[in-house]
């Protein structure tokens, strides 16, 4: 990463603002900095530059009275007070999202403005139309100069900054050499980069640019600031003719440990996990290192449950007839139930990424399939082998103490990871393929599921519209390949429904050996269903579709699941209603149950059953609701056949019309209690969004798929965040307020 980047180009583009605004927007963060402030927005005032500008603030959450000193004697300068300490990157951002300006200039608030040098930064950016990001002399309090100035970070040079090795090494050409020490500082140049402690950057580069990372709390954001300018076409410069005093105080060099140190070590960690290349080829390969750690604690899991097993089985010797041996006498079948435990688990998809982001409900589920399975080849080893030697009723507590643990383990694994990434590491760099409406729509919800473990780096141009405010166009999709290696891109997202099939075909033909992973949002999605597979007919290549799901046989399964689960909650739940219904017509003389009309089987018309609404809900009416007990009532409708336990949402009559052929799947099924719409994992209130997943419910039905929908659902009843299924919550609403 040593060294200037690749050649920059020049780009003409004017500023976003008005040719009315102001030409430089100066933003300053502050964070417990009021004398510093006040020092420095008086060198900006006094005197004034002959360039117009505007200035803002953001400050921290100091405590010590920045605001009110900036609101008092500055009056002029735009505020804005965050609650918290958001860190430096997102203020910058906040102020940049704010500014006004074709140029936005980030000063610290230790930095002193001398006469003219705000004039001479927008001369040079108005000279240099390749210039994305500016910065400018910076002197010491006693007049010497700063290293403001460097290039960029290599190995040996992180070591002399970061390790005891740069005291004994103080003449090291590699630390000479990334400092600039070979350089007079007295002529302007093109360099890596500069200290954010001064930085004017081009707004109009920052399409291309983006905003400054989030990631970076403090420290190396403007090394990762500089180094995407370059590897986007864009230059950095040093201007000597601008020049500003700085009260340089680099507290994560101090000897000793610091607040700030730990910072400084966590923003490190975080631009080479982004940039460097050894972790980028490693994250290549995170599946194997994903894989092993799960065999691991599944081998764990399953040896501490035959652990466990023995000793209960152990405690009940005087309850059973049967005597029970040593365990030296079962070594030979732990090695076998090792063997097939982690055989049934690959069997049965444990191991497969798409577990990643299972709920608990699912991989619970998916975990006890596995182990009945393994279980059963267990229970006919004992036969097989000696019935006197291995005790049943060991195989059986194992078995079922595996489940439990193999799945304990797996969320507390789960739990650690999601730690880590909410720290920002471990990240996935995502790039999104078009510039469209259902470009924009991807890299919305990529934005706002950071949990997800999505690094969105940009999009790339394919022509199809204006690209999302703030995300960075990366380039077209003839550089895409390139891209992905520059970008360190772990994985790409087709979201431009008007792509030809060719262009994704040809950059998969380019893409083969950049181990990327590629998922595509298509129309076709509705239709395709989990049981689609490519194979040869013919000597020919073709995609085959299974049997549609909810065939007659399958459709008389779930059916009988409807009746008899569905006759057991009611009856469970018969109590509560007339008790409910006693009270209620004591005190409203009106019955607790209401009926509105829906969409059911074929688009036929049938009347759901539903909790009278009210006006004043009380604590007990939003305790019900929260906790899915609201959605009893549809359980008559469950019994009486117009409606599944899981389904599609049902839909208000005035709503089924205009449906296409796709959104009219959710008529092939009876509409549900719980759906897939109601365990989301993204909570969309977007009409189309609960439509697509009503036509994969259907087109994926299975009874395996209908338990985990309803485990979920109960998940979230359980833990107060129930919601009705979709759109028949919208259609119970409309029609019964």
């Amino acid at each position: 990463m040593a060294g200037v980047a690749p050649q920059a180009r020049a780009d003409s583009e004017e500023g976003l603002s008005g040719a009315s605004g102001p030409a430089v927007s100066v933003v300053i963060v502050g964070y417990n900095s009021r004398d510093d402030i006040a020092k420095c927005l008086s060198s900006i005032y006094e005197p004034a530059p002959k360039t117009q500008f505007e200035t803002i603030v953001v400050d921290n959450s100091s405590s010590d009275g920045t605001g009110d000193l900036v609101r008092r004697e500055f009056p002029d300068v735009r505020l804005f007070e965050n609650r918290t300490n958001v860190g430096f990157s997102r203020a910058v951002n906040q102020g940049i999202r704010e500014a006004r300006g074709r140029y936005v200039l980030i000063l610290n608030p230790d930095v002193t403005v001398l006469p003219g040098s705000l004039d001479s930064l927008a001369a040079f950016m108005d000279d240099h139309s390749d210039a994305a990001i500016v910065g400018a002399k910076l002197l010491n309090e006693d007049g010497t100069v700063q290293d403001s100035c460097r290039r960029f970070y290599t190995f040996w040079t992180l070591l002399l900054r970061r390790t005891f090795l740069g005291r004994v090494f103080r003449n090291s050409r590699a630390l000479a050499n990334y400092l600039m020490l070979d350089f007079d500082h007295e002529h302007s140049r093109e360099v890596d980069w500069v200290i954010g402690a001064c930085m004017m950057v081009r707004v109009a580069a920052l399409s291309d640019i983006g905003l400054m990372d989030e990631r970076f709390f403090l420290y190396f954001e403007d090394v990762d600031w500089c180094y995407r300018a370059w590897q986007r076409g864009w230059k950095v410069y040093y201007v000597a003719e601008a020049v500003m005093r700085h009260r340089y105080a680099r507290e994560s060099a101090r000897v000793g440990f610091s607040r700030q140190l730990v910072v400084h070590i966590i923003s490190l960690f975080h631009f080479y996990e982004k940039w460097g290349e050894l972790i980028y080829r490693m994250k290549k390969y995170r599946s194997v290192l994903r894989r092993s750690i799960l065999v691991v604690a599944d081998l764990a899991a399953v040896n501490g449950s035959f652990a466990l097993a023995y000793a209960i089985r152990s405690s009940l010797r005087g309850l059973l007839e049967k005597p029970m041996f040593g365990v030296s006498v079962y070594e030979t079948f732990v090695v076998f139930a090792n063997i097939v435990f982690l055989s049934s688990f690959t069997l049965f998809g444990l191991y497969d990424r798409r577990t990643e982001r299972e709920s608990g409900a699912d991989l619970l589920f998916r975990t006890f399939r596995a182990t009945v399975a393994a279980a059963l080849i267990l229970m006919a080893s004992t036969f097989l082998t000696s019935q006197t030697i291995y005790s049943r009723v060991l195989v059986g507590a194992f078995s079922f103490l595996t489940v439990v643990l193999v799945t304990v383990l797996r969320l507390i694994l789960r739990g650690l990871h999601r730690l880590v990434r909410a720290g920002r590491f471990d990240l996935t760099r995502i790039v999104v393929v078009g510039t469209g409406p259902t470009a924009d729509r991807t890299a919305s919800r990529i934005l706002a599921h950071e949990e997800l473990g999505y690094d969105l780096a940009g999009l790339v141009d394919t022509g199809s519209g204006s690209g999302r405010s703030g995300l960075p166009i990366l380039g077209t999709l003839e550089e895409l390949p390139r891209l992905i290696e520059d970008e360190r891109i772990g994985e790409v997202v087709f979201a431009d429904p008007e792509l030809p099939d060719e262009a994704i075909a040809d950059f998969l033909l380019k893409a083969r050996r950049s181990a990327v992973d590629v998922k595509m949002v298509s129309s076709l999605t509705g239709l395709l269903t989990a049981r689609a597979r490519v194979e040869e007919f013919l000597d020919l290549p073709v995609v085959a579709f299974e049997r549609e799901a909810l065939l007659k046989a399958s459709a008389g399964v779930k059916r009988l699941v409807d009746v008899v689960v569905g006759t057991l909650l009611l009856g469970a739940w018969a109590p509560f209603l007339a008790v409910t219904a006693f009270a209620m017509l004591l005190t409203t003389r009106r019955g607790p149950l209401a009926s509105v009309p829906a969409l059911g089987l074929h688009g036929h018309r049938f009347e759901m059953w539903t909790l009278r609404p009210t006006t004043r809900p009380s604590p007990l009416r939003r305790f019900v609701v929260r906790h899915g007990l609201s959605a009893f009532p549809q359980l008559i409708n469950v019994v009486r056949g117009d409606m599944s336990l899981v389904g599609p949402a049902p839909m208000a009559p005035g709503d089924g019309g205009g449906l296409d052929a796709k959104a009219r799947l959710r008529f092939d099924a009876r509409p549900g209690v719980a759906g897939l719409a109601s365990v989301s994992v993204v909570d969309s209130g977007a009409v189309d969004d609960r439509l697509a997943l009503d036509a994969y419910y259907v087109q994926n039905w299975s009874l395996g798929g209908d338990v985990r929908i309803m485990l979920r659902w109960l998940g979230r009843c359980v833990a107060g965040k129930c919601s009705l299924n979709g759109e028949g919550s919208n259609a119970v609403r409309r029609s019964a307020d």
